[in-house]
């Protein structure tokens, strides 16, 4: 699928996207995967008009939010594994062989650097570019991550660019921390130099003003260890057995409580105002956590979220943020104190967050543009 801009002389540069889609397949919508999403608001915000970018995705599953912006060319790439981990191993040779061949490249911008060196040996026969990166995921052992897993791929990769953003200094010290369990200290300084922290952005911020009768706490994160999905759903089990009174909103289907309430819906802004209705968001976390794109939806429509200390979540909310929590305990005391109506609600500026981390801003201190203008 292909944008109609080869009528337009106004696009004087390209940049090759290599993707890391981990949220597609038959039941799921690949317009709410995580790279789509950074995808299509640093590109609505980055002004960078004259510049085409050429955004492969799997067969079958087209990002329909990127096909609607004008200098985005989508191409299929083929079939690809909806197992994120198995997917990071099927590199579609063919499919870059011949886009290298192709067309005329001037910025190769990989968000899997676990696919980036076998890349760069496709395009052994053509012109170099500078290749810049975005690593949203790391296979690491504080995540839960297996033990036959591609976080050396991944350091490979991230090795060939310019820069690589990361989404907060917390997740580029305990990458530093991991990769140092395997590599020199030259391999070491040269990513300190290469890693940098690219904050992600957050919606503009709206009050839908519509909040639940009844306590309602929102989980709208991916269930899995290192979220710690499995930990607050037994948590709100042994709550709802005391006989309180609550609902959960969540955006996982497969969640099957008598309080669970879905928060999917046939749009974004649905979703968002849906997820509006709950009084507090949940972070669970314990050992790892990505900047959560979900937490920032959420702050974004006046949900406070009740979230770690000792993440990147200071970096997100500030230090002086009055939910973060010392450790499971003080959470699972504060869960408790908001069903019986005890809990002391404390002001917070989620407006002002809001317009701190907003895509406008934070993409100024990407440094995307610099390298386009090589």
């Amino acid at each position: 699928m292909s944008n109609q801009f080869w009528d337009s002389p106004n696009y004087t540069k390209t940049v090759l996207i290599i993707p890391n889609y981990t949220h597609f397949g038959s039941d799921k919508n690949i317009n709410a995967d995580s790279f789509v999403l950074v995808m299509r608001e640093f590109i609505s915000n980055s002004m960078l008009y004259d510049v085409r970018f050429i955004i492969p995705y799997p067969s079958g599953n087209i990002p329909t939010s990127l096909a609607s912006l004008p200098n985005v060319d989508l191409r299929d790439m083929g079939p690809l594994s909806t197992f994120p981990q198995t997917m990071r191993t099927q590199f579609p040779q063919k499919f870059f062989k011949r886009i290298l061949g192709e067309e005329t490249i001037n910025l190769i911008w990989s968000h899997l650097p676990e696919w980036t060196n076998q890349v760069l040996i496709n395009r052994r026969y053509t012109p170099f570019q500078p290749v810049i990166g975005y690593s949203h995921w790391w296979e690491i052992k504080d995540n839960g991550g297996y033990q036959f897993n591609s976080f050396v791929d991944n350091i490979n990769g991230i090795l060939q660019m310019e820069v690589c953003g990361v989404n907060s200094q917390w997740v580029k010290d305990k990458v530093l921390e991991r990769a140092g369990e395997i590599f020199n200290k030259d391999i070491i300084d040269k990513l300190k130099k290469i890693i940098q922290p690219w904050y992600l952005g957050m919606n503009s911020f709206e009050d839908y003003k519509q909040k639940n009768d009844i306590p309602t706490f929102l989980f709208n994160h991916r269930i899995n260890e290192y979220t710690g999905g499995e930990y607050f759903f037994k948590f709100m089990d042994t709550m709802w057995d005391k006989g309180y009174k609550f609902q959960v909103y969540t955006s996982n289907s497969q969640i099957d409580k008598p309080y669970v309430v879905s928060a999917k819906a046939v749009d974004r802004d649905e979703y968002l105002q849906n997820i509006s209705k709950a009084h507090f968001g949940i972070g669970t976390f314990k050992k790892y956590s990505a900047w959560s794109m979900s937490a920032t939806d959420g702050l974004s429509v006046n949900v406070p979220y009740l979230l770690p200390k000792g993440l990147c979540y200071e970096e997100m909310v500030g230090e002086n943020y009055p939910y973060l929590y010392d450790d499971r305990n003080q959470f699972e005391q504060w869960i408790e104190e908001i069903l019986k109506g005890s809990f002391k609600a404390k002001k917070t500026d989620l407006e002002g967050i809001s317009v701190n981390l907003s895509w406008d801003r934070v993409l100024q201190n990407w440094d995307v543009k610099q390298y386009i203008n090589l």
